[in-house]
């Protein structure tokens, strides 16, 4: 590192700022962070801001995704096996700076959404950007400029309390979700709590890693074997799945079911269903904007507390780990659907998430610019 420190800063006489954005997405990680950087990055262009990501080639990437929409992609090696723990963090910044030091115009600034980066990362950072904005969920301590926690909690003012600078603007609330535009055109096209419930969604999204959907899917088989399940299935997983040709089969046997692989348009499923089961995360904000009451199940540890908490106000069905789930308890959890609980979750949930926070979080970016 010691090296590329002392190449300094080069500069461009360029009229825009110019955002790097460090985010993964892949078969173990998901696509949620990737998505709703993407969310906030269309936001930004709007407002002048030049944009760019920068991240790992790994298995079930979407970074065509990002090029697709007019973004280009610098690429980091994913070479974390061959290090310690301690270096992974500096490796990957010595990465980011070269391309920064490359790449960068007059005004840089860093966006970054990743768990495995952190403080010590945006320290080394810090000298060859502008502007630092964290995106993060885990109340740990940051060396940014804003930062933004999209997560409901129940202390959600005193969360980040000294674990981030005195100026460091907070964005805090699903208000600030960042969703794609799809959703807030939907919204705005006349959705209502819903009422009755005759179409269940299962989507899980990323790769599913405790095959969830599968075990969704068998319980309903169950119930429609016994008469007990008349409602229409629609099923959407992603090509990081791979149980995915086994739930294309299982699907197929089940009456009155659909079966939707790498949709880009879910939010349109999303309005057709009355009932979605599914994971915690950011997809719990775009069901939220849609008034789509949810069974969540818990599939990885940093769901965990907001799940609850949001299940402590009403606005969610929690029916805990995935990993302590099985077919025998899903076919428990529709018997006992309380269909008057369903209709007050999805009229909660219409409340509190409206669609626009994307363009909310990006204003306050753009204010950034006279700090």
């Amino acid at each position: 590192m010691g090296r590329l420190l002392n190449l300094g800063k080069k500069t461009m006489n360029m009229k825009r700022n110019k955002i790097f954005i460090r985010v993964d997405s892949g078969v173990e990680i998901g696509a949620g962070h990737a998505m709703r950087c993407l969310s906030l990055a269309q936001a930004l262009k709007k407002m002048n801001f030049e944009l760019c990501f920068i991240s790992k080639k790994t298995g079930g990437n979407i970074s065509k995704l990002f090029t697709d929409k007019g973004f280009r992609v610098y690429y980091i090696q994913d070479n974390n096996s061959k290090l310690k723990k301690r270096e992974i963090v500096k490796n990957d910044a010595t990465q980011t700076a070269k391309i920064i030091i490359k790449h960068q115009t007059k005004s840089s600034w860093i966006l970054v959404d990743h768990y495995d980066l952190d403080f010590k990362w945006e320290k080394i950072l810090r000298k060859y950007v502008n502007k630092i904005i964290v995106i993060d969920d885990l109340a740990r301590k940051h060396d940014s400029d804003l930062l933004l926690d999209q997560n409901y909690d129940e202390n959600l003012k005193t969360r980040y309390n000294k674990l981030v600078p005195r100026k460091c603007i907070k964005l805090l609330g699903p208000k600030y979700a960042l969703l794609r535009n799809e959703f807030s055109n939907l919204r705005k096209n006349n959705v209502k709590p819903r009422k009755n419930f005759e179409s269940v969604l299962i989507s899980f999204g990323g790769s599913d890693p405790t095959n969830e959907t599968e075990k969704v899917l068998s319980a309903i088989k169950i119930l429609k074997t016994k008469n007990q399940f008349q409602k229409e299935v629609n099923v959407v997983i992603t090509n990081s799945n791979k149980n995915k040709n086994k739930i294309k089969q299982l699907c197929n046997s089940i009456p009155n079911t659909k079966f939707y692989q790498n949709v880009y348009n879910i939010g349109k499923l999303m309005c057709k269903a009355d009932l979605a089961v599914g994971a915690g995360g950011s997809s719990t904000w775009e069901r939220f904007c849609l008034g789509l009451p949810t069974i969540v199940s818990i599939v990885s540890d940093n769901q965990q507390k907001t799940t609850k908490a949001l299940a402590k106000k009403q606005y969610i069905i929690n029916v805990g780990l995935a990993k302590n789930l099985s077919v025998k308890k899903y076919v428990k959890i529709f018997e006992n659907l309380d269909i008057k609980k369903l209709r007050s979750i999805s009229k909660n949930s219409l409340k509190v998430v409206d669609g626009n926070g994307s363009v909310r979080v990006a204003r306050r970016i753009k204010l950034l610019q006279s700090a």
